[in-house]
């Protein structure tokens, strides 16, 4: 009964052993390579291309700001001439209106400690005619 089986077994396979398609070849890598996205080189473009645009931002910054400041600054020396020369002309009661309605209220605090200055001098002057 063992040989029926086994002849049995191999009528059955035998067919299927002759048919049999021989093992694929294995894919190359150079084939996978170009399924998958180079990380590296994208990622160091993207750094690249963010350093950039923040040195540009930067740079728009650092050049408005010093065209900012020098603005303000020849605005405030301008402002600080006409209430100086107010001042000047002995109108320190203006003199600190300018300045208050300009809003530079370092300046105002600048006329007020003048004008106490001249007042105090001048009565110290007087009191010792």
């Amino acid at each position: 009964m063992a040989l029926k089986t086994l002849l049995l077994v191999l009528a059955l396979t035998a067919p299927s052993l002759g048919t049999a398609q021989p093992a694929a070849a294995p894919p190359s890598q150079v084939q996978f390579r170009s399924l998958w996205t180079p990380w590296n080189g994208v990622t160091q473009q993207s750094l690249r291309s963010e350093a950039e645009q923040l040195e540009r931002v930067r740079q728009d910054v650092a050049t408005a700001g010093a065209e900012r400041q020098a603005a303000l600054r020849n605005e405030g020396r301008a402002l600080g001439e006409r209430v100086g020369e107010i001042v000047r002309a002995g109108d320190c009661e203006d003199g600190e209106r300018v300045a208050r309605q300009a809003g530079d209220f370092a300046l105002v605090e600048a006329v007020r400690n003048h004008c106490r200055q001249l007042r105090t001098h001048a009565q110290t002057a007087s009191s010792r005619r």
